[in-house]
């Protein structure tokens, strides 16, 4: 395009040399200039002697060693590329020239278009995926436009790595990439077009494993979003940039299936990202750099999880309560039953959490297994309570028979209970020496433990009565017992009642308090 800028003004210059030199009455009759660069001008007299017919013809232009274009259709295909994208025509590490309706150069337009044949290998441990796809890049370049060389062509000129060796085509990396392949068998698969007009198609068939920083706080009902950057290497934004095609810029083959997720749509952006002393992502380069990006919108299938975790964990669970109808003195068979399901779920939960990366954050399964070891250990410690009060000696004395006041005595000892109320039990022993020495020889002592109500409350001790078998009593007894208040009356349990009343009430409470747990935890998975 300069060079055709500069002959015009020449043909300009020469215009007006020629017109000064008529004008002053010069004889050009003889007259016949070549021109070096586009053509010959010829000179034909009219019939006014100082009046001249001028005639431009514009030929191409063939330095010494520039192959010419002339006859463009007559050549080969191959001859023809080759004379087009020679040194003398085309240097192929300078990009194309782009400029505006004021003539000021402007960043080169190139627009990318991702079709996605496979994606697999949601590696969950590792945080990459596989990706397989055709990634076409669209630019126009000028300097490779010949429909004014071939006006009769319409079909493009197509080939592959040869072709592309020839021609400047933009670096573009993908910056989330830990290893990525051309894809072919005898030859890279590579396709390149040159439309008349000098527009570049850029096709290439790949393959790369990226990085995918993945969020498993609900896993394994977690939504993930995997992406791919695409980014402009050596050219920042004053050069190059980088947009989606406005039609169809995602998308992917009508056979695609995953194995774990299920595909639910696409996200494009493009956006621009700055390289300087602190952020280096073109080695010693610094600028705006155009980047866009695509990701993938997941979300796990569940059914495997939940028919080899959340069932079978369910089950072991509800296997572990069978406990409770179990008698507290079956020792055996009791620990044996709870450390099973505990070993049980434990395995399980490690078959499943191997898959998983490792995370600092508590995730959804892992909150599932820790309740789930609560409830299975739980009947483990309510079997050892109900054990313990199964071998007790003592009844419990209980004002009703009432949840209150059955775990009230179970959990508050009875000694402790006196103690509390400031009596204490105390051992007292009386002897025939101890007792009044006026008593005769006909008394006889005897010792008996009997209860007294002292404050409300029952306490024993130990008190000596003296019996005077000669002497009636009868009267005085009775006497004595209608000033005192009649005894409080107390229900009494016995240990194995207790144990099989703990029993009874654990085989409502375990089941409905994991009923309310899955209520809520099912809320969290879904709702939030």
């Amino acid at each position: 395009m300069t060079h055709w800028r500069m002959d015009i003004f020449r043909y300009l210059t020469l215009f007006g040399i020629l017109g000064l030199r008529t004008s002053f009455g010069i004889d050009l009759s003889d007259l016949q200039l070549k021109l070096g660069t586009n053509g010959s001008v010829m000179l034909a007299p009219r019939n006014n002697s100082n009046a001249y017919d001028l005639t431009l013809n514009l030929t191409q232009t063939v330095s010494s060693g520039c192959p010419s274009l002339m006859s463009a259709e007559s050549l080969p295909q191959m001859e023809f590329v080759m004379r087009l994208t020679d040194s003398c025509r085309y240097d192929r590490m300078v990009p194309p020239l782009n400029f505006d309706e004021n003539g000021e150069p402007v960043a080169i337009p190139i627009y990318a278009r991702f079709y996605i044949y496979v994606l697999k290998n949601l590696d969950s441990s590792d945080l990459q995926f596989n990706v397989q796809g055709l990634l076409q890049l669209r630019y126009k370049d000028p300097r490779l436009a010949y429909s004014e060389y071939m006006p009769h062509r319409r079909q493009p000129i197509m080939g592959e790595q040869g072709l592309k060796q020839l021609i400047w085509v933009p670096h573009i990396f993908l910056t989330n990439e830990q290893t990525s392949s051309v894809l072919g068998t005898s030859a890279k698969d590579e396709l390149t077009t040159i439309y008349p007009d000098g527009t570049i198609l850029v096709s290439t068939r790949l393959q790369a494993t990226l990085y995918c920083w993945m969020n498993f706080q609900k896993f394994p009902f977690d939504e993930q979003k995997c992406t791919t950057i695409l980014e402009s290497w050596m050219y920042n934004t004053s050069v190059v940039e980088l947009h989606w095609e406005t039609t169809n810029p995602v998308s992917f083959d009508t056979q695609l299936q995953l194995t774990e997720y299920n595909l639910i749509g696409s996200l494009y952006n493009e956006s621009i990202r700055v390289s300087n002393g602190t952020v280096m992502t073109h080695g010693a380069l610094q600028g705006n750099y155009s980047t866009i990006s695509f990701s993938v919108l997941l979300t796990r299938e569940v059914g495997y999880y939940v028919i080899d975790y959340f069932l079978p964990s369910v089950m072991i669970v509800t296997i572990s309560w069978v406990t409770f109808w179990l008698q507290a003195d079956q020792t055996p068979a009791r620990t044996t039953l709870g450390c099973t399901t505990l070993l049980s779920f434990i395995t399980l939960s490690l078959s499943q959490e191997n898959n998983l990366s490792k995370v600092s954050y508590v995730t959804m399964s892992e909150v599932w297994f820790l309740v789930c070891t609560i409830f299975i250990f739980g009947s483990l410690v309510e079997f050892a309570f109900v054990n313990t009060i199964w071998r007790r000696n003592n009844d419990l004395q209980l004002k009703k028979r009432t949840t209150k006041y059955i775990v009230k005595s179970t959990f508050v000892p009875h000694l402790k209970k006196h103690r509390r109320h400031g009596y204490k039990r105390t051992d007292s022993t009386m002897s025939t020496t101890s007792m009044d020495r006026s008593c005769s020889p006909n008394n006889t002592v005897i010792t008996i433990e009997t209860p007294i109500i002292i404050g409300g409350s029952l306490s024993r001790e130990d008190s000596a009565i003296s019996l005077d078998e000669n002497e009636s009593s009868g009267g005085s007894s009775s006497g004595d017992s209608t000033k005192e208040k009649p005894p409080q009356t107390f229900a009494t349990m016995t240990p194995k009642e207790v144990s099989l009343w703990i029993d009874r009430k654990a085989r409502f409470v375990f089941p409905l308090a994991f009923i309310l747990f899955n209520a809520l935890f099912w809320t969290l998975v879904y709702c939030l």
